[in-house]
């Protein structure tokens, strides 16, 4: 009877921590620029995945919703709360990068709290194909939005991970937010590629080098970003799948 209630109890506790949404976090990296960092397990692990929220004059812009789904919004919600409570700013806009639950997943969220949610007309014509709400599809292959004073430019560099990924940049602050086309430097493989061109990839980074030739931080869609050599381990990363 003992160990039958020391076995049921640490059921409990094993489902109580599976049933916990995990707590999103924030690193700021400049005085106006933060990485948030929401959660999901693939493969079995708990992967982190990585955002913006830019902090402007005229309220703030987030890049990617955090990594949710349909039926689970939380992540996205604590990133609300967090902007609410620490940056004491409306979110005015969200751009997402690409398609993927981990880009797009809480869009709902941001949708009922009156944000606005942009992507290229291919991310919102996927978005919605893969059963998310749809971002408006109004950004060119290459424009600079400019809110606040803050300058983003968003550029499609080429179908890599996806064929809509897009890497947005902060001029001003010399930040290349990769999203899912850049992969860590710490990364051991490619990760999800279902819909990757791997064919292009590495021309399409060595486009955007080209592009942004010396940022001071780059921000891959997952992982560690605390160095500048992601760009060039995708490539590595690239060339061994060959």
């Amino acid at each position: 009877m003992k160990t039958l209630l020391i076995f049921l109890l640490s059921v409990m506790v094993l489902l109580s921590k599976a049933q916990t949404p995990p707590k999103i976090e924030v690193t700021p990296v400049t005085d106006r620029l933060y990485v948030h960092t929401t959660f999901r397990t693939y493969g079995g692990e708990l992967v982190p995945s990585n955002g913006i929220i830019a902090k402007t004059a005229d309220g703030v812009v987030l890049v990617d919703t955090g990594w949710d789904v349909l039926t689970d919004q939380n992540q996205t919600e604590q990133l609300l709360q967090w902007v609410e409570q620490n940056l004491h700013q409306p979110v005015r806009l969200c751009i997402v990068t690409h398609f993927h639950d981990d880009r797009v997943g809480g869009i709902a969220t941001l949708r009922r709290a009156g944000v606005r949610v942009v992507s290229t007309a291919l991310t919102a014509d996927k978005s919605e194909k893969a059963g998310f709400e749809r971002p408006e599809g109004l950004l060119p292959n290459d424009t600079t939005l400019v809110v606040g004073k803050l300058p983003i430019r968003c550029i499609f560099p080429g179908e890599g991970h996806t064929a809509d990924n897009m890497v947005v940049w902060f001029p001003t602050e010399k930040l290349l937010h990769g999203g899912c086309f850049v992969k860590s430097y710490a990364a051991m493989g490619l990760g999800n590629v279902a819909d990757a061109n791997l064919r292009e990839w590495a021309n399409s980074v060595r486009r955007l080098q080209r592009t942004i030739p010396k940022p001071r931080y780059v921000i891959p869609g997952h992982q560690e970003w605390d160095k500048t050599t992601s760009l060039e381990h995708t490539i590595r990363l690239l060339e061994m799948k060959k």
